[in-house]
Formats: C-alpha cells, structure tokens, sequence
C-alpha cells in the first residue's frame, strides 16, 4: 500500500445526545475495523450545541420569534472530544481534504447501511452488506470513501468497544472523579441514572414520556441493593436533567432523594443538570450502575466494567460485561438476581 492509504470520512452530525451521536462515529468505525481503513476524523463531528454559545441562544431567539418550537441542548459542547480524544487515533481530516482537492486521492460514496431500530438483533453482515460491496469494488489505493448524511447510526458495539474503551483510557478521563469519592472508603457507590429533563411534560420532547422509568422502579432497585449489602454504607448519586436544577419526578413533580432513602445508610448526592463529563464518570465508575431508556446509560454501560442493572431498550448491551436487563415491571425474579449480584459483589469488594 502506497503512502496515500485508503480512507473513510463522515459528516453526520446530529445535535442531540450522546448516545445518538456517538452512534454514527461507531458507524465509522465499524466499517473502518471490517476493511482495513483509516478513519479521516474531524473534531466537528461530535462538537454540539450549549446554551452559552451566542450563535445557539440567537436561533432559539429566532425561532420564538417566528413563532416555532424553541430546541432544548444537553450542554454537551465540545465535552465529547474531550472525553474520548478521537482525534489522536485518526487521521486529521482536513489533510485529506486537500489531497481530495489537489486529486491526489479518488471520493468514492458508499450507501447507507442496513440499521433499523429496534437494533437488538443486528446482524452486523447483512445490515452492512451493500457498504461491504462497495469497499470491496473499488480495491486499489488512494481512495477516500464517504458515508451519506442523514443516516441511522450503529448503536451495536460488541465489535468496536475495544476500539471506543481503548480512546476513552486514553483520554485521561476514565475512573471515578475525584470530587465525588465517598468520605468512607468501603462505600458501595451506586449510580442512577433516571432519564427525564427534556422527556417531562410541557418540554420538547414529551411526546416520548414513555421512555421514562418511574421513580418507584428505581426505588425497588435501591432498596434491594440495600437490604443485599450486608451492613455497606451505599453513596448514591441520582444522575438526570431536571427542572431549574431540581429533580422531578416522573409526573413532573419537585422529589428530594435524601428523603427517599435511609440516611443512615445512604449518602445521597444529586447531581442535576450537572456538568455531563463529570457526570459520565461518575455512571462508568461507579461499583454499580442503575440505568435509564436512554443513550447516556447505554454508552456507559457498554464502556463501564461495573456491574449494571439496566431497562431493556431498543439497543442491545452485546460485548459489555455484567449486565442485568430488565423489565419495565420488575417481578421477583429480577429481584432476586439483582440481590445476588449485590451481594456477589460486596463479596469481591
């Protein structure tokens, strides 16, 4: 292979969460890993939308204005690039831009891969068939291959979470984060992640309110984790997106977790609409997870090595380690193993 290579680059990006987002760079990736190529990465790809940015702040003002749906932000930012740091295991892609632009290098466009969603029975063969196809009729060198805008993003990782956890070590930003390590050092900590912020009622996406857990199906994992941890004292750290930095309930109605949960054995600390990077690691590094309907619980379940207690969803959790999916009705199996990996777990810790 000459020094020009065979490439791939994108320029998906959707404004919306993590989950989503990072779904169309594992698109890349995916097909990056199957055939051999280099990954033509831009920053750009995942740079998204804050409310402290002007530009964002003038086209809600707009939109109010002309009398259309003002959008809601995660207040992402650039915090994507700097939690996994995929420009130093890519190649810049503006560099192959300008070999694009001086013909050094041949633009040949793939079509769209097979996903659909649900995508828990991907078969990763068949929904990428025609892309396979595509890569392998154009063999020689100096290519750049180009995925289509307005795609499904991949959110299967069993083949690429070596790749997504290998960055994610990388960028120094793995581990539990300092500032919220419990003051007593044999402190189960036990993340939840309750999904609501944007899904609550009058926000813009209550049309999917179905997508949130109740508070009581979080309540029943709590107190079965409590009553399977021996005399462990539990800190517990409510992750979400909730109402003028409060947490609300499903209904949308203010709770305060300290007075859910037995504060001689529970530290309770909330993190609402808090910033996301310290967020995400407080989800990965914690000894168990409690997770939502949502891309957020998914990512990090699927990068965590923690044991999780996730809601089944529309994506599978293949390739992740020590995962219990279940139902959106938790009966006395669930229970029952969730007990025993508790206590399986103080066991080893």
């Amino acid at each position: 292979m000459s020094e020009l290579g065979r490439y791939l680059v994108d320029y998906e990006n959707p404004d919306a969460g993590i989950g989503h987002s990072l779904g169309h760079v594992n698109n890349a990736v995916k097909i990056c890993l199957r055939h051999g190529l280099t990954f033509a990465y831009s920053d750009s790809q995942v740079r998204k939308s804050s409310s402290t940015q002007w530009a964002w702040r003038i086209k809600q003002w707009i939109r109010r204005m002309t009398f259309r749906q003002v959008y809601e932000t995660h207040n992402i930012g650039d915090d994507i690039n700097a939690l996994f740091g995929f420009s130093t295991h890519t190649k810049n892609r503006s560099e192959i831009e300008l070999l694009l632009r001086n013909r050094k290098l041949r633009l040949v466009l793939l079509p769209a891969t097979a996903i659909s969603i649900p995508s828990n029975c991907q078969d990763d063969d068949e929904a990428y068939r025609t892309v396979d196809e595509a890569v392998r009729a154009n063999p020689e060198d100096g290519i750049v291959f180009r995925l289509p805008e307005k795609r499904t993003g991949d959110f299967e990782y069993e083949a690429t979470r070596a790749w997504f956890k290998r960055c994610y070590d990388a960028a120094g930003q793995s581990g539990f984060p300092e500032q919220y390590a419990p003051q007593l050092s044999d402190a189960l900590k036990v993340a939840v992640h309750v999904r609501r912020g944007d899904l609550l009622p009058g926000r813009q996406f209550a049309d999917l309110s179905k997508r949130m857990l109740p508070d009581a199906w979080y309540l029943q994992i709590l107190t079965t984790i409590l009553q399977s941890s021996g005399n462990r004292a539990l800190s517990v750290y409510v992750v979400s997106e909730g109402l003028n930095g409060g947490y609300c309930s499903e209904n949308g109605v203010p709770v305060n977790w300290h007075e859910l949960l037995p504060p001689e054995r529970c530290k309770v600390i909330e993190l609402i609409d808090s910033p996301f990077i310290e967020s995400f690691r407080v989800l990965t590094g914690a000894d168990i997870l409690v997770g939502s309907k949502s891309g957020m619980t998914h990512l990090a379940g699927i990068l965590g090595g923690q044991t999780k207690f996730v809601p089944s969803m529309w994506h599978s959790y293949r390739g992740a380690d020590s995962v219990l999916e279940l139902g959106d009705a938790l009966v006395q199996e669930d229970l029952q193993e969730i007990a025993r990996l508790t206590s399986a777990l103080c066991l080893l810790n």
